[in-house]
Order: structure tokens, then C-alpha cells, then sequence
């Protein structure tokens, strides 16, 4: 009997998060992607909590602007930068990471003050990983597509997932 009922609620997790990941797709790439610059604002605002990190420690950094993309460089003059653009912006990491905390049993209570805390958490490891990058980048270049590629991303899936096993572990109502 206890078997039926986790087999019944593994489905209903992967139904209610199906559905909501579709519907999430559907409203980025119909809505949010075409009518707004959600994106755009979105990486500037990662390129300026890192600039803004930088100047703590006294590390002169710069922004450019383009048409669909920022750019932050390391010491003025430097051209060596970072682009941070649509796929960077951890936008459809928050969206994979609120799927699994809405569908997921738990209480709404709870839903409402870990939800907001777990996407300023990955924005902050978003914003870190980018100022490892411009620093990779400025120092050396040759490892940045290594980084880029495969160490920051599992740094910032491992993050994600640790938000999940505690959401999982210590907030859920499921036995």
C-alpha cells in the first residue's frame, strides 16, 4: 500500500511539474521573450552586481552595452570581457528550480518565503560565477571555455540541487 502511494505521488510530481514547465516555455518564448526585455534587464543586472562586488575589493571594472547582450571588462581598457547574454542570465534556471519547489508537496507558507530565497541564491552564485569568469578571462584565457562550459555549470546545478534536497528534506510534507 505504501508502495501505491509514492508511485502515485512520483506521478503526480511529474504531471504537476510537466505541465508547469510547458506552460513555462510557452509563456517565454510566446510572451516574455517577444514583448518584453525581461532578458536584457536581467543581464545587466548580473553585470552590475558584479561590478558592484568588484568595487568592494577595489577592482576596477567596466560595462558595455549591446543590442542583446552585456559586457563586463576587468581594469579599464582591458578588451578582454564577458558577455553575458540570454542563455547566462539564469532565467530558465529559475524557472526549472521554482517547477520542482511549487510541485513538490509542501506547505504554501513555506512555498512563498523559499521560493524568493532560493532564486536570490542562484542569482548571487550566477553573479559570483561571472566575476570567475571575467577574473579566468582577464588572467587566463585559455581555461575559460573549460570553466565556462563545464565547471560553473555544475557549480551552479549543484546549488540548485542542494535548494531541492533541503527543500525536499527539511520542508516538504512528504513522508
Amino acid at each position: 500500500m505504501l508502495d501505491q502511494i509514492r508511485k502515485n505521488r512520483i506521478i503526480q510530481f511529474l504531471v504537476v511539474a510537466g505541465l508547469l514547465y510547458t506552460a513555462w516555455l510557452l509563456l517565454y518564448y510566446l510572451l516574455i521573450k517577444t514583448q518584453t526585455n525581461w532578458d536584457y534587464g536581467l543581464n545587466y543586472n548580473i553585470v552590475a552586481l558584479a561590478e558592484s562586488f568588484f568595487s568592494i575589493f577595489g577592482v576596477e571594472t567596466s560595462i558595455a552595452t549591446e543590442s542583446d547582450h552585456v559586457v563586463l571588462y576587468l581594469d579599464a581598457g582591458n578588451f578582454r570581457g564577458i558577455w553575458v547574454g540570454d542563455e547566462c542570465n539564469g532565467f530558465k534556471l529559475f524557472s526549472i528550480f521554482s517547477v520542482f519547489i511549487i510541485a513538490y508537496p509542501g506547505k504554501i507558507k513555506h512555498k512563498l518565503w523559499y521560493l524568493p530565497l532560493g532564486l536570490i541564491i542562484i542569482h548571487f552564485v550566477n553573479v559570483l560565477r561571472i566575476m570567475a569568469l571575467v577574473m579566468i578571462n582577464n588572467y587566463y584565457p585559455r581555461y575559460l571555455d573549460f570553466n565556462h562550459l563545464y565547471t560553473f555549470t555544475i557549480i551552479v546545478y549543484a546549488a540548485i540541487f542542494v535548494l531541492w534536497y533541503i527543500w525536499a528534506k527539511k520542508y516538504s510534507n512528504n513522508e
